[in-house]
């Protein structure tokens, strides 16, 4: 028998529903949009969902629906409605196994990812950590965190998970990659929750990454990948351009393809690298301050009337400003969060922030940055990193050790009367500090012109406290590649994620990893890489 034809599928936009109203709803309105009966549909889901919280009316859900008809019925062709068709999530493909095993160098979302998709082709990865096990990493932060006493090889921004561990886990991404869909996918299998998949503004939490992070080990692991954490790589071993391992403390570990993903506070092996020939170039970053303020403002803000109204989220916010020639901006939002000490350095102050999935703390955080343009630190490749230094020591020295420098808005501003410091979320004593002083010139006459008319549009933050320094919110250096995907001077090294200058956040770090493990992957393919 020929086969039959699948059942129509349609895809319906702009279907709202209530917090308190059960999802059946959105099946019965997306239906009568179409135009057809609700007992026609054999089966829907939701595609996507946004908080809409604009206007006087309730906070509500709007959603895109997918729908699968039990016949080809006549729809009401209008706007809104089309065509639903899954797009493919790319297969792995199996290739030839090379004699040496890929290296991943890194396990932050990059190389874990990478990782992850070379298992998928059946090759099994190496990844060399210079951090520890989540579980023992976390108990070296807590150390910083209580008493300062920094690990420099296992803190907030090194060892299993990277940065992103201790952050809101946001996983937001702009990008068309399909692979975006296969990152989802595998993290889902991992233990996050399924909402991560339609809802618009998906995010993990600090605690529920560290779970799924387990899960990406364990996975790993029985693709017969393998973990060497506690082990920094010292140096590229290269013969006339190519990559053939890495040298680590303990020794020379031989790789068919090296992934660098080293994340953005690896200054040390970056400088190494491009030491050794790796091209490199300055890319903009931004700098600044984090802003602390009370949750509850800020629902009030947002949500008017309706804040407190149970089913909503804490609520989050985004401003955006221009002054002194640069764009002045929010970045990271944490909303129930808390602002952690995050250095890498025992000389230097780093501040961000993170939050639990429920988001359930009394405060919120964001950084306020300014742009960071490579003239403002001369162009070299890694001249960015000393202006980065520069200002985490003298944020340092600014209030003594394990202490986070700070200043109210108004104070910052140069208005009377400003007051006590208010209480903050930060574990390390919070101390008044003049801010002007632990920020370049510029991004004191930015974040000075800029901050009235932020706090015009978002009142609360004319409260706020200000926290320093944040400059960590990407790296200020690009490693160069091709399109192949390998670095444009070695060959068979694959520079990927933040602390490579080529990706931003969570998701789009780990798709990068994973976009790079499908190019060596066709080279394998292909006969090459022999």
């Amino acid at each position: 028998m020929p086969p039959s034809d699948p059942p129509p599928r349609w895809a319906v936009s702009g279907i709202p529903v209530g917090l308190d109203e059960p999802p059946e709803r959105l099946k019965e309105r997306a239906a009568r949009s179409l135009g057809v009966p609700a007992g026609e549909v054999r089966s829907w889901r939701v595609l996507r969902r946004s908080l809409d919280a604009r206007g006087d009316r309730p906070p509500r859900f709007v959603c895109r629906v997918g729908l699968e008809l039990r016949a080809d019925l006549p729809v009401a062709q209008k706007g809104g409605v089309s065509r639903w068709d899954d797009r493919p999530v790319p297969e792995p493909l199996p290739v030839p196994v090379p004699p040496h095993p890929p290296v991943v160098v890194g396990a932050g979302p990059a190389g874990l990812f990478a990782a992850l998709r070379l298992a998928a082709h059946g090759l099994r990865p190496v990844v060399v950590e210079r951090g520890k096990p989540v579980e023992e990493r976390v108990r070296d932060v807590a150390r910083y965190w209580r008493r300062g006493e920094l690990d420099p090889d296992s803190n907030v921004a090194f060892g299993e998970g990277g940065a992103g561990t201790f952050s809101d886990g946001k996983l937001t991404y702009r990008g068309k990659d399909p692979l975006k869909a296969w990152v989802f996918q595998a993290l889902v299998a991992c233990g996050a929750p399924g909402d991560i998949l339609v809802d618009a503004r998906p995010h993990l939490g600090t605690d529920r990454l560290r779970t799924v992070l387990r899960a990406v080990r364990a996975r790993l692991l029985a693709a017969g990948g393998r973990f060497r954490f506690g082990e920094r790589v010292e140096r590229l071993v290269l013969d006339r351009g190519r990559v053939l391992g890495v040298e680590t403390r303990t020794g020379l570990l031989a790789a068919g393809a090296v992934f660098l993903a080293p994340g953005h506070g690896a200054r040390d092996l970056i400088r190494t690298c491009v030491g050794q020939g790796v091209a490199a170039e300055a890319k903009g970053f931004a700098l600044g301050v984090r802003a602390e303020l009370p949750q509850h403002a800020v629902d009030r803000q947002q949500y008017g009337r309706w804040h407190g109204l149970p089913g909503l989220p804490p609520a989050e916010f985004s401003v955006r400003a221009r002054a002194a020639g640069r764009g002045v901006y929010s970045f990271c939002m944490c909303p129930g969060g808390t602002v952690v000490p995050a250095g890498t350095e025992p000389d230097g102050v780093v501040v961000n922030g993170m939050s639990g999935s429920r988001r359930a703390g009394r405060w919120a955080n964001a950084a306020l940055v300014v742009e960071v343009f490579p003239s403002d630190f001369g162009g070299a490749p890694l001249a960015g990193y000393d202006l980065q230094q520069e200002w985490e020591r003298r944020a340092a020295r600014a209030t003594g050790p394990s202490t986070v420098p700070a200043q109210t808005v108004a104070s910052f501003l140069g208005r009377p009367g400003a007051g006590r410091l208010p209480r903050s979320s930060c574990p390390w004593r919070v101390a008044p500090a003049d801010l002007r002083t632990c920020l370049p010139g510029f991004a004191v006459a930015a974040l000075a012109g800029a901050l009235p008319s932020l706090a015009r549009r978002l009142p609360p933050l004319a409260g706020a406290l200000l926290l320093g320094v944040e400059t960590r919110t990407s790296s200020p250096v690009r490693l160069v590649r091709g399109p192949d995907l390998q670095s444009s001077t070695i060959s068979m090294l694959y520079p990927v994620g933040e602390g490579s200058g080529q990706s931003g956040g969570i998701v789009s770090s780990a798709v990068d990893g994973a976009r790079a493990a499908d190019a060596y992957a066709a080279v394998l393919a292909a006969g090459g890489a022999g």
